[in-house]
């Protein structure tokens, strides 16, 4: 076995090991994690991303997640399968990039960096999109740095099939990587690659997106994002930022602070005289050397900056070309022990902000009422939340166009997106719905009269009013098999808590 391949062994199951508890954490990991999940649920049910279940994001994102999910046994957590797998992949391909920029000791650094990336890791455990798009996207840029040492049409293909599909997961995110490539093809200056790679992956973008429907894939995957565009925030972006970062990745930040200082102290020992005739031209300086890698990163902050509204789960998109310009700064044994020492330094502190995703726990107080609640529901049973990963975790189904209850969809003015009080009854009052969950102040909490609305559909509380925080409505005549025909009677006002009201599963 070579050292190559030991080294791959290595670093695909250290980043695997550290996934294992967020795959099998019971309780979901973020919004995106049961949102996802639902609609994970929901094409194994035969829904259609797009037709049949609202989907937000790229149109090569949920299909892989439905493959993950099939070819992990369709278990409650295979759902996240995707997600682990990508950050797998995600390292490996760190490492891959690593060895054609620098030794093999800086390659190992920068994907032992990605692998334990506390921003990485909350996009590669957790179900999220994320993850994918930006394996993609480093899957791309390796396959640039392997065309620039030797081009072929292999590789050309493999780029522009790598950008269309790192696009149709997360679009804009991933244009910084996509460029970065896009360089080191025009370094080659072979202008048929230069043509074919874009025409590559605008026919793999296209080919994606087609099934699902042209204007259905724009309108809720694009128009649903660029909408809140108007309310970007900059000085506030710059702020989740950095503070992310402190949370999620202290040692990356100690790793290139360390980084930039022997970068510079290097370039000023070894740094020739150099005649003004000798200095390249800007496009070479963008398309040789670490110029693409260094436009990845700069281009990467600007697009995370300039996001609205931007998600801490963005800054996922920053760690790669962050890590591989370390990895590249430790080219020497004595600045990598240097690097490596200074980040070890803040693994205590990395470990106790990642205790969520590494020792996850169980439901605790009303919410784990909540799950209980509904896991008494009988077989069937859809449950409409305004947080799906509770109904994901109890073992349910939501309705396939409320697998994304946002605030995003809340606050739309688009009829094709948008959810409205008017929304929620009319799902509650089909047969297979036999509850609905109320857990958040600003997604149904802004829904007013919502408790009357379902009292005269049929529901009664069974858990909710002061002081608890989260509100449990089940339907009295709970059918989901749609063969009761008796309406069910009306129930007196103010009627039941959670203790003077328990739930009862017909049969």
């Amino acid at each position: 076995m070579s050292t190559r391949t030991r080294d791959i062994l290595l670093v695909g199951l250290g980043a695997a090991v550290i996934r294992i508890p967020a795959f099998l954490s019971f309780q979901q990991l973020g919004f995106d994690d049961g949102q996802f999940a639902e609609s994970v649920l929901a094409m194994r049910a035969g829904g259609l991303p797009f037709r049949d279940v609202f989907s937000s994001q790229g149109p090569l994102f949920l299909p892989m997640a439905w493959l993950g999910d099939l070819l992990t046994g369709r278990t409650i957590d295979s759902p996240r399968a995707i997600a682990v797998l990508s950050g797998i992949a995600l390292a490996i391909t760190i490492y891959l990039a690593g060895r054609m920029l620098t030794t093999r000791a800086g390659a190992l650094l920068a994907a032992a960096l990605v692998a334990a990336s506390g921003s990485v890791l909350w996009t590669t455990g957790p179900l999220t999109s994320d993850g994918l798009g930006e394996a993609c996207a480093t899957g791309c840029v390796a396959a640039a740095l392997a065309y620039r040492r030797k081009p072929s049409i292999g590789w050309i293909v493999a780029i522009g099939v790598l950008a269309g599909a790192a696009f149709s997961v997360k679009s804009l995110l991933e244009i910084p990587a996509i460029v970065a490539a896009g360089l080191m093809v025009v370094d080659r200056r072979r202008l048929r690659d230069i043509v074919l790679v874009p025409l590559i992956a605008v026919a793999v973008a296209f080919v994606i997106a087609l099934p699902w429907g042209l204007q259905r894939v724009y309108d809720q995957s694009v128009t649903y994002h660029t909408d809140q565009a108007q309310h970007r925030e900059i000085g506030a972006n710059a702020t989740k930022t950095l503070r992310t970062l402190e949370q999620r990745d202290a040692p990356l930040l100690a790793a290139a602070a360390v980084a930039i200082v022997a970068a510079v102290v290097v370039r000023r020992r070894k740094r020739p005289r150099e005649r003004e005739g000798d200095r390249p031209d800007p496009l070479t300086l963008l398309t040789r050397g670490l110029g693409p890698i260094v436009v990845w990163l700069l281009l990467s902050l600007l697009v995370v900056l300039l996001e609205a509204p931007m998600w801490r789960n963005h800054l996922a998109h920053v760690v790669p070309a962050a890590a591989l310009l370390v990895g590249v700064a430790a080219s020497t044994p004595r600045v990598a022990a240097a690097i490596a020492i200074a980040a070890l330094l803040f693994v205590p502190w990395h470990v106790a902000q990642l205790s969520e995703l590494l020792w996850p726990r169980g439901y605790t107080g009303e919410r784990a009422q909540v799950v209980r609640i509904l896991k008494r529901l009988p077989s069937g049973a859809q449950v409409v939340s305004d947080d799906p990963g509770l109904v994901w975790r109890a073992g349910k189904r939501t309705p396939d166009q409320f697998v994304d209850a946002s605030i995003l969809r809340i606050e739309s003015d688009r009829p094709g997106l948008r959810l409205r009080r008017a929304d929620v009854v009319r799902a509650a009052r089909r047969p297979e719905v036999c509850a609905v969950v109320r857990v958040s102040p600003i997604r149904f909490g802004s829904f007013h009269g919502l408790g009357r609305a379902l009292d005269q559909a049929g529901y009664e509380l069974a858990l909710g009013g002061p002081p608890h925080a989260d509100t449990v409505w089940v339907k009295r005549a709970c059918d989901p098999s749609g063969r009761s025909a008796a309406p069910p009677a009306p129930v007196p006002a103010g009627r039941a808590s959670a203790a003077a009201a328990p739930v009862r599963s017909p049969g």
